[in-house]
């Protein structure tokens, strides 16, 4: 009888300590984006999801639909389609040769911006089916924060795509 007692113990103390170490945890956000709240898993603790190549995730629609990751350098804006939730190291090809931003700066001042497929050649990517995007424009250069709207095919479907940097997007 006790020795019941131990084992159901032990198995109870091991299950709580899988649940703690594999739920949502919080981490702090980064400008420059190591990290970006889904809203979703905000309401539960605060997940914070990677920017795996050091950009800003935006939300595609929904956190869990998908993210465009923003990163600015130079006069070069670049954008990986990534997974949506926790899968933001996972790359989401598209059949668009291209991304159409409308941007605007603080202050208002607007630019239109085509980011143009960039294949990443070690995963195998070709234009038609590609992951990474970029434009390089010398407006771009020294802009520290802006909104853009565009649209893209992502997961079979038109999407509209909204990015704030460098903070992020996430309309959860």
């Amino acid at each position: 009888m006790q020795r019941t007692f131990w084992i159901v113990l032990s198995v109870a103390v091991l299950s709580a300590v899988v649940v703690f170490a594999t739920g949502c945890q919080k981490k702090t956000a980064t400008v420059g984006g190591s990290a970006t709240c889904c809203g979703s898993c905000a309401a539960a603790g605060g997940e914070k999801h990677e920017a795996h190549h050091g950009g800003s995730l935006n939300a595609i629609e929904t956190c869990a639909v998908g993210h465009a990751e923003i990163k600015v350098v130079g006069k070069t804006l670049s954008c990986w389609l990534v997974g949506g939730e926790n899968e933001t190291g996972k790359a989401v090809r598209t059949a668009d040769p291209a991304i159409d931003l409308k941007v605007t700066a603080d202050g208002g001042k607007t630019w239109s911006i085509s980011l143009q497929a960039k294949p990443l050649e070690l995963a195998g990517e070709k234009v038609g089916d590609c992951s990474h995007f970029e434009a390089t424009t010398d407006w771009l250069d020294g802009l520290k924060k802006f909104h853009a709207e565009g649209a893209v095919n992502f997961k079979g479907q038109k999407r509209a795509v909204k990015i704030d940097y460098p903070e992020g997007y996430d309309p959860d």
